[in-house]
């Protein structure tokens, strides 16, 4: 391989990625920063040097999976979420910036729970016990317990992840260790069917969940890059999307302790087929809350039980 500038690697490499990608200048610059384990400000001030031809070589093989449209993230198995950075792989969806609303709106929620502690206004004890379903990558989970870390919340709670896949499971117990947030229990489980449920009843003050809800039949008119590489199981949700919103909210009724919270995330038009259900079960005071884009994204209503 013959020597080539970075801005001149940069300047082709851009062109191969035109008709691919919407972020061709963007999604190169990532791949470079990532091979030469370097920022973009180090990159800039690069542009003139010469790339050595061990770093070319693993660029090029980078620049083949992305002509093929494998996600940036799955290429270097990292996503940024919440400020934290993630290990993803194929076994797991790539965190999505309208989840970060989802996080928000959970984490606020804790502080209201533990406020309404400290006053008196609720009997729970102080140890919250919150459940992830559909953990995946653990991005929900993991960024809520580093936030209270992070700004030293004073709460005791006992975090859970669900999840179906073992594969997903063990990415998420990675991104736990790496992002030093131990001990969050993970549960391999068919939403709420594993025996360990039958310890849980009445018992979590909070359950939060981005379940599969893409219809069936929008499947195969996502673009390349999701159908493609993203887990089926992770983004199926039955032909009407609804199947686990329904499922979970049903068997929520079992396991959240009265004025327990249910926290969701919605496909842009599903928002209010879910509140539809909630109602029906026993929710009140049920709010929805729209991301950056308008859409209606976050569902969050209170357990009353009978």
């Amino acid at each position: 391989m013959q020597n080539i500038k970075i801005r001149n690697l940069i300047i082709e490499s851009v062109k191969e990625l035109e008709c691919i990608s919407p972020t061709p200048r963007l999604d190169v610059e990532i791949l470079l920063c990532h091979v030469l384990k370097i920022d973009k400000i180090k990159l800039m001030t690069s542009y003139e040097s010469y790339i050595e031809e061990k770093d070319l070589k693993e660029f090029k093989n980078y620049m083949e999976k992305r002509k093929k449209s494998m996600p940036i993230a799955y290429i270097i198995n990292k996503k940024e979420f919440m400020g934290y950075d993630f290990y993803v792989d194929e076994n797991v969806l790539i965190p999505r910036p309208d989840t970060e609303l989802i996080v928000e709106k959970l984490y606020n929620k804790i502080k209201v729970v533990k406020k309404d502690i400290s006053n008196g206004i609720t009997n729970r004890h102080n140890n919250l016990k919150i459940l992830d379903m559909c953990t995946g990558s653990g991005a929900i989970i993991v960024s809520v317990k580093k936030l209270i870390q992070e700004n030293e919340v004073d709460i005791n709670a006992e975090f859970y992840g669900v999840d179906l896949s073992k594969e997903a499971l063990n990415i998420c117990k990675k991104n736990i260790k790496e992002l030093c947030v131990e001990p969050i229990e993970l549960i391999n489980s068919d939403l709420f069917a594993s025996s360990k449920f039958e310890e849980l009843i009445d018992s979590l003050d909070i359950i939060v969940s981005n379940p599969p809800y893409i219809e069936d039949d929008i499947i195969n008119t996502l673009k390349s890059d999701v159908k493609d590489y993203e887990p089926m199981m992770a983004l199926v949700g039955g032909q009407d999307g609804m199947r686990f919103y329904n499922a979970i909210i049903e068997d929520s009724l079992k396991y959240l302790k009265n004025n327990g919270y249910l926290i969701f995330e919605s496909g842009h038009n599903q928002a209010r087929k879910i509140e539809k259900k909630m109602l029906e079960c026993g929710y009140t005071d049920i709010n929805i809350y729209k991301d950056l884009q308008g859409f209606e994204r976050c569902i969050l209503g209170k357990l009353v039980k009978i």
